[in-house]
């Protein structure tokens, strides 16, 4: 993918753009309790954890496809719905990569790391910051 206008010498890390901190659930929370969060928090994902391990993540899609689509439970619990593996990236990655990355892989959300531990989430909103700032517009 190469069609995004790019600058010479990317300087901005993803770190630069990503949204902290870092809202998660246990993989047991339900299905209702987690879009109950995700609302008064106005967020469009949290990382799901097992054992205090970030494992996976589920987001506004999942509760359209799987829930809506699928017609699942709200009492059922977000394992049942959320996406795995997590997609990460270093927060000192360039955030071009990282956008490619979110192209290539049609997804919305990636979690960032720094020294394998997860730090930030870096969603679709995020990289529009970068663009913006790119033509040197103001949001």
């Amino acid at each position: 993918m190469s069609a995004l206008p790019q600058p010479e010498n990317p300087k901005e890390k993803v770190g630069d753009f990503m949204t902290t901190p870092v809202k998660s659930v246990d993989v047991n929370t339900t299905i209702q309790e987690a879009a109950g969060q995700m609302d008064s928090k106005n967020i469009s994902a949290l990382i799901t954890t097992e054992n205090g391990k970030h494992i996976g993540i589920v987001t506004e899609r999942d509760f359209t496809r799987k829930v809506v689509g699928e017609g699942r439970s709200p009492s059922d619990p977000v394992s049942t719905i959320m996406s795995t593996p997590l997609y990460t990236m270093d927060t000192n990655q360039h955030i071009f990569e990282a956008v490619e990355f979110m192209t290539d892989n049609n997804t919305r959300h990636i979690t960032v790391t720094d020294n394998n531990e997860v730090v930030g989430i870096l969603t679709i909103k995020n990289t529009f910051s970068y663009y913006m700032k790119l033509f040197g517009l103001e949001l």
